[in-house]
């Protein structure tokens, strides 16, 4: 087997994996834990929300955030704003000083009523909304703007979908100015075989590697093989979370209903993406350069079950924590 010589983590712990938190964390930890990842040398941070308070109070701190995270010129920022008056906020937010060096904006699955539920409109009106995103902030100054396509393989409410769909929003995407795609299997429904078959397909009509990152929620446990696959196919980028923690936005805070995005696709409380500390860990050993010290991840992984209340899923923390 032939991989590549290195790799990108994209950490999104501090927006995918907070998101689904059901306990408020305060400013203070959100920066203990933004400090924890850069101690472990992770340069690109997905670093949270400028979505509307009712829907992720996760995220009610994020302007002063912004305002608190170090000024690194080595690391990548990153903010999800997926509306106009988020984009207006995040630019005032910039004009201030703050870093953001990318943005993702156009989540659009392939699936109508995974679309519907998330982001209560149609492929359609979120076309159309992601086409004036891209350049209100490419007009701003921003470099990167990145789009999400979801759904690719399978929807919790559908179940498996046509992948030439996919192919097709891949084309519009870029169609309409994306830097970036994020291709995402949020079910965690995909096979190696088809996860290769589809980033083969991909990469061949456009071989920019940078221009694709991979996102895959590891319900069933085959996240970190769906990432090798992906390597073989040729993939670089890939999204992970401490202690394997995130999922759909939650709909409780503090013991408290909130909108949030509704009633639950998954029982499971393993909902979130492939852990940060077991990929890294795993493409360490294989001598794949990551820039990461994954012995540094995980003393987090130990402290942010304190800070989060609950137990996290990483088997290589859990081994290293009980020595």
């Amino acid at each position: 087997m032939k991989f590549m010589n290195k790799v990108e983590i994209i950490d999104t712990t501090l927006r995918d994996g907070l998101q689904n938190q059901e306990k408020y964390v305060d400013l203070n930890a959100k920066k203990y834990i933004l400090d924890g990842l850069l101690e472990s040398g992770i340069k690109r941070i997905e670093v949270g929300s400028l979505s509307h308070v009712k829907y992720v109070p996760q995220f009610k701190d994020i302007d002063d955030f912004l305002r608190i995270i170090p000024k690194r010129e080595d690391v990548e920022y990153t903010v999800l704003a997926l509306n106009k008056k988020a984009i207006e906020r995040l630019i005032a937010l910039r004009e201030e000083g703050v870093q953001v060096d990318r943005v993702l904006t156009g989540q659009i699955a392939t699936s109508d009523s995974y679309a519907m539920k998330n982001m209560r409109s149609t492929h359609d009106k979120l076309f159309k909304e992601a086409e004036e995103n891209v350049k209100l902030l490419h007009d701003a100054g921003i470099k990167t703007v990145v789009g999400n396509i979801g759904t690719i393989f399978g929807c919790p409410i559908e179940g498996k979908m046509d992948i030439n769909k996919a192919y097709d929003f891949v084309d519009r995407m870029f169609e309409i100015g994306f830097d970036q795609v994020e291709h995402s299997d949020p079910d965690g429904i995909a096979t190696p075989v088809e996860v290769y078959n589809y980033f083969t397909t991909i990469l061949k009509k456009y071989p920019d590697k940078n221009k694709h990152i991979f996102h895959v929620h590891d319900i069933r446990g085959t996240g970190i093989a769906l990432y090798l696959a992906a390597m073989q196919a040729g993939v670089t980028n890939f999204e992970t979370t401490v202690g394997s923690i995130g999922g759909q936005i939650a709909n409780f805070m503090d013991n408290s209903p909130v909108v949030g995005a509704g009633e639950y696709y998954f029982k499971t409380k393993y909902t979130g993406l492939v852990s940060t500390e077991d990929f890294v860990t795993l493409l360490n050993d294989m001598d794949i350069d990551t820039g990461i010290d994954e012995k540094k991840l995980y003393p987090l992984n130990k402290k942010m079950k304190k800070i989060l209340g609950r137990e996290l899923h990483s088997l290589t923390s859990d081994l290293f924590n009980s020595l």
